[in-house]
């Protein structure tokens, strides 16, 4: 019985589509080919890609179980209270999707970049993933996705330059792309890379530990070693519109 005295209702399991990140990897490039045609590439920025991002999300969910939120401050990202020094805004997830009132199941955090924008640099991809890392390891029924949208060149470019900015930390040795694609070759599309590397080299250096919480004891939440699968990939249009999501734990 609840405090009014009337009978609780029973918690539903409800599941999540296991084909979102194909369904929005496919869906992005299409979208942006269909508003390119239609004289609309002058709104074509992130915010755009929310908008597409949450109907295909609400169209392949059920509003009646899951919440999807845009701009969520999840926990994982906030600095430890008694380190709060910056009372400004709080990180944020660009969406977090979670079961309803009474639902039990899985929930989903999404970031999301663009590449055409002056904010999506390799480091900031880079914090991407490792905000995406660092809740994974606190919340093992949260699915992790990074999605990234642009033009094929752009695409592949930024790829290129998350590799290079790995491997100097290399001495020696290689190490492996931290994304791949099957149209740049990868078999599998899976890859994984550490964010420390043997000799204690942080992989994006302190512009990027920066941008990462802090812990009680006053020391950067760093993520541990980070596992990507791609979900899906797709380009359309004249433009090659390139959109990819993987899944990041």
């Amino acid at each position: 019985m609840d405090v009014y005295g009337g009978a609780m209702k029973p918690v539903v399991d409800v599941s999540m589509k296991r084909d979102l990140g194909r369904l929005i990897a496919q869906g992005l490039p299409s979208k942006l080919t269909f508003d390119q045609a239609c004289m609309r590439s002058g709104i074509f920025s992130e915010l755009y890609l929310h908008a597409a991002i949450n109907e295909i999300l609400g169209s392949n969910l059920s509003t009646s179980d899951f919440w999807i939120r845009a701009g969520h401050a999840h926990p994982a990202l906030q600095d430890d209270y008694q380190q709060k020094i910056n009372l400004g805004r709080s990180r944020e997830l660009d969406f977090f999707v979670t079961p309803s009132s009474g639902r039990n199941g899985p929930s989903l955090a999404i970031e999301v970049k663009w590449t055409p924008s002056k904010h999506c640099t390799w480091k900031s991809a880079l914090v991407d993933l490792y905000r995406l890392k660092l809740i994974s390891m606190v919340e093992a029924k949260t699915d992790c996705m990074f999605v990234l949208c642009g033009p094929r060149t752009e695409i592949h470019s930024l790829l290129r330059q998350l590799h290079s900015h790995s491997e100097k930390r290399a001495i020696a040795r290689k190490y492996p792309r931290p994304l791949v694609l099957r149209s740049t070759g990868s078999a599998s599309g899976n890859s994984q890379f550490a964010p420390v590397d043997e000799n204690g080299r942080f992989f994006g250096g302190e512009d990027v530990r920066n941008k990462l919480p802090l812990r009680s004891n006053g020391k950067k939440r760093l993520p541990t070693g980070v596992n990507v699968q791609l979900l899906g990939e797709a380009t359309a249009g004249v433009n090659e519109w390139t959109a990819a999501a993987w899944r990041i734990s």
